[in-house]
């Protein structure tokens, strides 16, 4: 089988930020659980107005604005947190042989200074902190091997304005985003959306 054929689509190196992958969770995870978190409100509103209590009332606002809030930091913790959440936010290339399977190479991180001089130009305060005490020497990161994802794991795949998203099964909610720019051409982005 000839590797570079035309079923198999090679991303350019990429990787993307922990809020898009947040993002992307919150819009799978809500209308999914969601309405669980409703209920409670909805109870305490329809009982203050009931009882024209507003202590119920106060109760509603409480958890609208106290613990919805915690949940969402549950989530973060549970979901984002993981070591499969490393998908996100490791530099990598993807290999996509629709079908068969995803292979996720990972890529050493860039540099922030490996560019030249745009730290030094850019005029940042931290900059100039950590050239006269540059703190202890960074040894070589390790990469994570390469990871295979087949077809056979993969539950749904979702199209959104920027990114290509494969719902992975599993216990927890995982996917891998996939920017369309990362893609060499962008009219692969129309050939998926129409197919």
């Amino acid at each position: 089988m000839n590797p570079t054929g035309p079923e198999i689509r090679v991303t350019k190196p990429f990787r993307t930020v922990s809020g898009d992958y947040f993002s992307v969770l919150l819009g799978a995870w809500i209308p999914r659980y969601g309405w669980l978190m409703q209920l409670p409100v909805a109870f305490f509103v329809a009982l203050g107005y009931m009882l024209q209590d507003e202590r119920w009332l106060i109760t509603a606002l409480i958890l609208t604005f106290i613990v919805a809030p915690m949940v969402m930091s549950f989530l973060y913790t549970y979901y984002m947190l993981t070591p499969e959440a490393r998908r996100t936010i490791l530099n990598k290339r993807v290999e996509i042989a629709e079908g068969k399977y995803i292979r996720l190479t990972y890529l050493p991180s860039e540099s922030r200074t490996s560019g030249g001089n745009e730290a030094e130009t850019a005029g940042d305060a931290t900059n100039d902190r950590d050239t006269n005490n540059p703190g202890p020497t960074r040894t070589a990161e390790t990469v994570p091997q390469p990871e295979t994802i087949y077809w056979n794991e993969i539950a749904k795949i979702k199209y959104t304005s920027r990114y290509c998203v494969y719902f992975i099964k599993g216990e927890k909610m995982q996917f891998l985003l996939i920017p369309w720019n990362a893609f060499p051409s962008h009219s692969q982005r129309d050939d998926a959306q129409t197919a």
